[in-house]
């Protein structure tokens, strides 16, 4: 099988062209909410690190393991077995539990003595973490037709940027007024109230509603089956890798620029988490609605752009991120912003062919596996790698080991994007 088509939305009692219901994006709107503050906590331990590590006591390395690989790890392996619930099970119930969990470990975040007890915190946090996006997806994809899922899943991406603002702004305010355990305590218990309301609120739709045309839409799959199926395309087992390899170098200097600013530039923790949550705020924000928007439009004319938009994003983020450390001033500012917004073209175009390329009951499972390798290579040995190399870097002389380290680990986004490129390849040319 070496071509594989998107499938494409044509069902005799649902027509791709009904209006979205109004509930519809009720329910958006409290994904992109639950979303939302999944980043917060997890962002918010990014603008914490400085303080933290010193009354603490740890190193890069260690920062890096509860930043990247470590949580990572347990974000991506909790996420089979949840998804595999998810695609059989009420997927409200487990975004409910997911929401209501890791605020209450976020807020128990505040009361850590030690390394091992943060680290069990973040755990707890990473492992109920897993319960939102593939059930999320899932959920988007019988509320919203073929045709305006790059939209509807660039709205719910919102998240990251609403969260990655809240978390680093608030994060840096609440830090410097109260201290790094009062920031996690307040940041974290609002999450609950929202789990309340998400479980009040949103109800289950009609599994594949839209997609009663495709293959096996009503079918339920074994575990066997299931993983046959996704591995048997090529396509999206390439769209995955690549995505994974992007992922690492993109979230290598999401991380640690907010550290790096504070211990080279000596600025606050307010300043940084000011200057970082509005720039990941902002560009995110509008980079992934446009660039959503942008996908559908040219992705109905050839599929291959929901791709080719993430491969240009990565250019110009990749590029920047280089140039960033060679720049003072205003150009840095300026460059931080374009990197910034370049990376908001990846993840609604990549999500969307993802999700395209299976039947109703895998999409849970298959954005899971997806995710299973972004966390894990992306979000989880990137950030980790970038650590432990800066760490290497500072001991052979460098007055700071954490902007050469970043800048390596560009080179995993270069390898990402011929693994993105073949996966274009193999996508038929075809219109809507």
């Amino acid at each position: 099988m070496s071509d594989i088509d998107i499938p494409q939305v044509q069902t005799p009692r649902v027509s791709p062209e009904v209006r979205v219901p109004v509930r519809a994006w009720i329910v958006l709107a409290m994904l992109v909410a639950a979303y939302s503050f999944s980043w917060v906590d997890r962002s918010l331990l990014i603008i914490l690190i400085d303080p933290l590590s010193k009354e603490l006591h740890v190193t890069n390395t260690q920062i890096g393991l509860l930043t990247g690989f470590g949580s990572s790890l347990l974000y991506s392996l909790a996420g089979f077995p949840i998804a595999r619930l998810a695609d059989k099970g009420s997927r409200r119930a487990i975004i409910t539990a997911a929401v209501g969990a890791w605020s209450l470990l976020t807020a128990a975040s505040g009361f850590a003595g030690s390394f091992l007890t943060l680290a069990l915190s973040r755990c707890g946090i990473a492992i109920s973490s897993a319960g939102c996006s593939p059930a999320a997806y899932s959920l988007i994809s019988d509320y919203f037709p073929q045709k305006r899922r790059g939209t509807a899943i660039a709205i719910y991406s919102l998240g990251i940027s609403i969260g990655m603002w809240a978390g680093l702004t608030f994060g840096g305010i609440l830090e410097d007024k109260f201290g790094w355990r009062y920031a996690f305590m307040m940041l974290g218990f609002p999450g609950v109230l929202l789990a309340t309301l998400f479980f009040l609120i949103v109800k289950e739709p009609q599994r594949g509603l839209y997609d009663q045309h495709v293959e096996g839409s009503d079918r339920q799959y074994s575990l066997k089956e299931a993983a046959a199926h996704i591995f048997s395309h090529p396509s999206f087992l390439l769209i995955a890798i690549g995505f994974a390899l992007v992922g690492a170098a993109n979230s290598t200097f999401e991380n640690w620029i907010p550290t790096y600013m504070i211990r080279v530039n000596h600025m606050s923790s307010s300043e940084v988490g000011s200057i970082s949550g509005l720039f990941q705020g902002v560009t995110g924000f509008v980079g992934t609605l446009l660039f959503g928007l942008l996908a559908d439009k040219l992705g109905n004319r050839d599929k291959r752009w929901y791709i080719w938009l993430a491969v240009l994003g990565f250019v110009f983020s990749g590029a920047g991120a280089v140039i960033f450390f060679k720049l003072t001033g205003v150009a840095m500012y300026v460059c931080y912003f374009v990197v910034e917004f370049s990376q908001s073209a990846i993840y609604a175009p990549i999500f969307t062919a993802s999700q395209a390329l299976l039947p109703p009951r895998l999409r849970a499972l298959g954005m899971a596996t997806v995710l299973f390798l972004l966390n894990v290579i992306g979000m989880g040995a990137g950030p980790s790698l970038a650590g432990w190399f800066s760490d290497c870097f500072a001991e052979r002389g460098f007055s700071d080991g954490l902007a050469p380290a970043i800048a390596l680990m560009q080179v995993s986004g270069l390898v990402g994007i011929i693994f993105l490129l073949g996966a274009s390849r193999s996508l038929h040319n075809r219109k809507s």
